[in-house]
Formats: structure tokens, sequence, C-alpha cells
């Protein structure tokens, strides 16, 4: 029974990870959909730090959050790129909270 439920999770993280090189591979995507795509990763690092740098009550919180996000967004816009600016960010939380 357990094998059942290991190559069934296989095969549905399989066909899901699958999908987007099956459309891919056919033609181009229509420019809404690539659009679509080229903002999610700065909506899903938005989604993910937002909780962390805004409290429940929206007052910013206390420590290295506020900072750190400074610091990525300049980062962001400077580079271009998410990549450094995760690394920044993840770096500027890690020094500020030692001092």
């Amino acid at each position: 029974m357990i094998w059942i439920a290991i190559v069934g999770s296989a095969l549905a993280t399989y066909l899901i990870r699958s999908i987007p090189f099956a459309v891919t591979i056919r033609g181009r995507l229509p420019e809404a959909a690539s659009r679509y795509l080229d903002a999610l990763p700065v909506a899903i690092i938005a989604a993910l730090v937002g909780p962390a740098v805004v409290a429940p009550a929206g007052a910013l919180t206390h420590g290295a959050e506020p900072l750190a996000t400074v610091l990525v967004i300049a980062t962001v816009a400077w580079r271009r790129s998410l990549l450094p600016g995760v690394i920044v960010g993840v770096l500027a939380v890690a020094l500020f909270r030692l001092f």
C-alpha cells in the first residue's frame, strides 16, 4: 500500500514539473503568459518576505528585517536580478543580527 502512495506521488510530481517543458517545446507562449511567468519570481519573493517585514498590525517590525529589506530593494533595482538581492538579504540579516 505504501508503494502505491510513493509511486503515485512521484508520478504526480513528475507530471506537474514536466508540463512547462511540454508547453514551451511545441511553440512560443502567448505574450500575456510570458509576462506573467516573468513577474512570478518577484511576486513569490515579495509574498515570502512581506510578512517578515510588516507585522499583522501593519507596523514595521523591529530588528534586522527592515534594514535588510532596504538593501535588497536597492540591490535588485541596481542589478536587475533577484539572485544578488537574495544573497544580500541573507547576508544583511545575518550580519545585522550579530550586532
